[in-house]
């Protein structure tokens, strides 16, 4: 029986209408069936050596979760606002906009502005449409506090962090310290007292000694050989953004990591031959003392030889604080990632709609790195909340094929090996790194490179009064009448755009969640591959 299923057989199932096609005012609704039903179920799986399945038990798990650490449980949405309960609709939307533009992160960078812009975000989302707000106003105090989180601690599509479970690298002299201390103060190795011959005693305590501290090292620096076998078994998209990260590390400090790791290794292999060396002389030592004195000898050639070796260990600590920073995406979460040229306001609207604090320059305000931000969000009409990943993507000059840095390759990677949804940033203002016809060609080829994808147009910046801004902004229009017209400086469109986005994260979870179902199916078969299903399987075309 065939079970395997591309995400663009399930993006073209007719159930779900395309985001673009829907009234923007009617919730998109997921066909969960129940709330029990809708629960994560669990594989848990024990493979065998030769692939085969030995043992599988599934679990449905239900995790009470607070809404969010920016909007604590029993939050007033009408004293956020500044409203009366029984406000009109237009007084809503007027509230939300004086809020937000004395809020907004580009106006008031103070760390409170930044909480009461995105519990404002919130309290206009549940407040503006007629649905939610009796939801709301039925539960009152308590909201938030029963919440269903569909959620599971353990990863069925991979949490792309195996890599990150390596610790940093300790310095040589701090690693030595710590050794040193650990045979005289703490005592690790005692002389055994039960040896009743006093010269075999004393071999034996100088050769426990030499493999102590050969192994202390050893053990520490086979942990971070782990490396390239970790880097190659991890997910196209981490991969590439750990590369990407090393590279760029490569260009501004001249350390390569592949060199430091090889001199590493090269320090074990010494470090190993020393011991084992020292370590079996003092077992055939003629007197006691003579197999002390060799192993002191040895711990001490060993020491020198960590302190010497300071400078590469300062160095792969510097690699690894590199791969630390790439950025970590969930695979069994909805994401969303908004693309466009440089300085088209993306790290503007994601500030707007997610927890996600991007990072910029101070000229030309381009987007530095990948940024992850977080948006929870309630299934219209059920207790279900989903946990979405908002990405800030850098800004793109070329499309598929194109001449792409560094950034430009991470961007692209977001994209070509996630399933996620896609927002496109149009910006209609003159002036910019890249002229409207440059900004039409990219999202053109973007989109005939994912042409299943689920997209959304957005043009922003319409708050600007140039001539020839509204004259792009009216092309623009014409080119894709169904895009949305935003302003994160006015707060313009901000609402209409925080529902098509959740709309979207709605479509990619019934997208993610096939794909769990898919693999809890092949488990259960015991399909041999289904440990590895799904990583390399996930790119959406």
């Amino acid at each position: 029986m065939e079970i395997a299923f591309s995400v663009g057989q399930l993006l073209r199932q007719p159930s779900t209408p395309s985001c673009s096609s829907r009234p923007r005012s009617q919730p998109l609704a997921v066909g969960y069936g129940s709330p029990v039903s809708a629960l994560l179920a669990v594989a848990v799986v024990q493979v065998s050596r030769r692939g085969r399945v030995t043992r599988l038990a599934t679990r449905q798990q239900q995790k009470r979760v607070r809404l969010s650490d920016d909007l604590p449980t029993g939050s007033n949405f009408y004293e956020i606002l500044g409203v009366d309960k029984l406000a009109t609709q237009d007084e809503i939307r007027s509230a939300y906009k004086r809020v937000i533009r004395q809020t907004h992160p580009d106006v008031n960078p103070s760390e409170d502005a930044a909480q009461r812009f995105i519990q404002a975000q919130e309290a206009f989302r549940w407040l503006s449409d007629p649905q939610q707000r009796e939801v709301y106003d039925g539960v009152g105090g308590k909201f938030g506090e029963d919440a269903l989180y569909d959620y599971s601690d353990e990863p069925i599509l991979g949490s792309l962090t195996e890599i990150r479970k390596i610790q940093e690298l300790t310095p040589g002299i701090d690693s030595v310290n710590q050794c040193r201390k650990e045979l005289t103060a703490r005592q690790e190795v005692k002389i055994p007292h039960h040896i009743a011959d006093i010269r075999q005693r004393f071999r034996v305590y100088g050769n426990e000694r030499m493999k102590y501290v050969r192994n202390f090292f050893n053990r520490r620096l086979k942990a971070v050989l782990e490396y390239p076998k970790l880097i190659r078994e991890l997910h196209p998209f981490e991969r590439l953004s750990v590369e990407l990260a090393l590279t760029q590390h490569w260009n501004e400090t001249g350390v390569s990591f592949g060199k430091a790791l090889a001199c590493l290794k090269d320090l074990r292999r010494q470090i190993h031959e020393l011991g084992s060396y020292r370590a079996t002389a003092a077992m055939v030592a003629e007197r006691g003392r003579l197999a002390t004195f060799i192993a002191d000898e040895g711990i001490e050639e060993i020491f020198d030889l960590v302190t010497n070796w300071e400078p590469v260990f300062q160095q792969f600590i510097g690699c690894q604080r590199a791969i630390f920073k790439a950025p970590c995406i969930d695979l069994d979460k909805p994401t969303v990632v908004f693309v466009g040229a440089p300085n088209v306001g993306k790290s503007s609207l994601v500030r707007s709609i997610s927890t996600g604090r991007p990072e910029v320059n101070s000229y030309p305000y381009t987007t530095k790195q990948l940024t992850i931000g977080h948006l929870w969000h309630f299934i219209a009409g059920t207790p279900l909340l989903i946990h979405g990943q908002i990405v800030d993507s850098p800004g793109l000059k070329f499309g598929p094929g194109g001449n792409h840095n560094l950034m430009d390759k991470l961007t692209m990677g977001s994209m070509e090996n996630l399933p996620t949804a896609v927002v496109f940033v149009f910006d209609p203002y003159p002036h910019g790194l890249l002229d409207l016809e440059k900004q039409v060609e990219l999202r053109e080829s973007l989109r005939s490179r994912f042409p299943r994808r689920p997209w959304l147009d957005v043009i922003t910046k319409v708050d600007m009064e140039e001539e020839e801004t509204k004259e792009n902004i009216k092309d623009l229009q014409e080119r894709y009448p169904d895009a949305l017209q935003v302003s994160a400086f006015e707060g313009t469109g901000l609402d209409d755009l925080n529902m098509e986005v959740r709309g979207l994260l709605e479509e990619m979870t019934r997208v993610v969640r096939q794909l769990q179902r898919t693999k809890i199916r092949q488990l259960r078969m015991g399909d041999p591959e289904a440990n590895v299903v799904s990583k390399e399987a996930l790119s959406m075309r």
